[in-house]
């Protein structure tokens, strides 16, 4: 089966589609008043959901299943009872989406470049009060402490854990206030992202004049929390309040004493069922599937002339192989870190490597894609440079399969998908990265070990 939620701050699992059914059942006098009368349109969008279910559950894929969810129910609404059911409900069919966070790619993209917006109005604002500070990338420097802005002071966190909330309290109490929805929509991140920009700043000046207590748990954390909920406060308070009191909803006119489904409805709605029901079995049976047993790839004890110092395995019991080993340059003073990572299992993808670094305060400075000749075909290669403080990276990446190569883990991840989706069992896809102080180095180390690695690919 696949894991609904696995981020706690990023979907609402068990509890969207609880919400979802007090809000219906809060409209449950209008929806009486409405009359039942089958759509035979509904179907289509009930068939999308299934074949959507049936391709979530084949590729293990979180965020799809729930949005094939929505689409279920909703087209089971709308066939069964009619469009008009539908539109007066759109809001906890759409509430079945929060049951999955979104792709953890997106939120790794979005959060990392939230740090640098941070750090950066953070800098501005303690400069603006007078206190000196350095920035180097998202770590901020302040009497000589270091202040790094992580991933939870980016503002995305508060944001998604928010945001379905405050769209449950506008259904709730102005579900026909389109420009309070908009409003919401757009402010909210950016209110996100000032609270945390307050909130590092507090923590910096606290610094500056010594009161280090605002770095401790849970004041640190209760910093972030007063300055989000005070703004967002503020927000709803003038978007419910400013326009007076809510006027009562108008029930529309009675219409005819309600009639049972058709025959063609139950038909549909068995047809709907077997579907799922088919989907669901296939997609576990497939999740069930991994490669064949594979012996994975070993550094070799050289790169060129860089030698070998240090190894670190992971054990494959999570349906992933990832390993990293540390190389010494020939004069001893420099190291650098190569690292792979191997896929073994149908709910695992290509590691996004870079957020390594990203996760460890780095700020990524530039980025480009290099070709590396091997005997039997050209690599592409990312090459990025990363800056923390007074320390460079240049980390060097691919994504190797027997017979393609990628830059991007999106690339790694569609082709992938796309092998599963054919051969049931796809082919390997080995993420293959190097990190060293130099970009010389980065690409002599990283040719040397991709060439290691497409020999082992060829070789299954």
């Amino acid at each position: 089966m696949v894991p609904l939620s696995g981020e706690a701050n990023e979907g609402l699992g068990i509890f969207a589609p609880l919400i979802a059914v007090w809000l219906a059942w809060q409209r449950r006098h209008i929806l009486k008043a409405l009359p039942r009368r089958t759509d035979p349109h509904g179907l289509w969008l009930l068939m999308a959901g299934a074949l959507l279910a049936f391709l979530s559950h084949w590729l293990v894929l979180r965020f799809p299943l729930a949005v094939s969810l929505a689409c279920v129910v909703a087209g089971s609404v709308w066939w069964l009872l009619g469009r008009e059911w539908a539109t007066r409900v759109w809001f906890p069919l759409l509430l079945l989406v929060a049951i999955a966070p979104l792709p953890l790619d997106l939120v790794g993209t979005i959060a990392f470049r939230l740090q640098n917006i941070v750090a950066r109005l953070a800098t501005f604002l303690i400069g603006v009060l007078g206190v000196p500070v350095g920035r180097d990338g998202v770590t901020l420097w302040i009497n000589g402490h270091a202040v790094q802005v992580n991933e939870a002071c980016s503002g995305w966190h508060a944001f998604s854990a928010a945001v379905w909330l405050f769209l449950v309290l506008l259904y709730w109490q102005r579900p026909n206030r389109g420009w309070c929805w908009l409003t919401i929509s757009l402010l909210l991140l950016p209110l996100a992202v000032f609270a945390n920009t307050l909130r590092v700043t507090t923590v910096a000046l606290g610094i500056a004049f010594h009161q280090n207590w605002v770095t401790a748990s849970p004041w640190h954390e209760l910093i972030g929390m007063v300055y989000f909920l005070g703004l967002a406060s503020v927000l709803m308070h003038w978007l419910m309040v400013s326009e007076g009191q809510r006027r009562k909803e108008l029930l529309p006119p009675l219409s005819p004493l309600p009639h049972t489904p058709s025959k063609q409805a139950l038909w549909a709605w068995s047809v709907g069922m077997w579907l799922l029901c088919g989907a669901a079995l296939t997609g576990g049976w497939q999740s069930q599937h991994a490669m064949t047993a594979l012996c994975p790839p070993t550094f070799p004890m050289r790169l060129g002339n860089w030698v070998r110092a240090q190894v670190h395995d992971d054990d494959t019991a999570d349906g992933e192989w990832f390993a990293q080993a540390t190389y010494r340059s020939p004069d001893g003073k420099t190291h650098a870190h190569a690292l792979l990572h191997l896929p073994l299992s149908a709910t695992q993808f290509p590691k996004r490597l870079l957020t390594l670094w990203l996760g460890k305060g780095y700020e990524m400075v530039g980025s480009r894609t290099v070709t590396v000749r091997m005997p039997t075909r050209s690599v592409p290669v990312q090459l990025v440079r990363f800056t923390r403080a007074n320390e460079q990276a240049i980390v060097a990446v691919t994504y190797l399969h027997p017979t393609q190569a990628a830059a991007s883990p999106i690339t790694a991840r569609l082709g992938r998908i796309w092998e599963q989706l054919r051969y049931k069992v796809p082919r390997p896809w080995v993420t293959v990265g190097v990190a060293a102080p130099d970009e010389v180095s980065a690409l002599m180390l990283e040719e040397a070990l991709v060439a290691e690695v497409d020999r082992w690919l060829q070789s299954l």
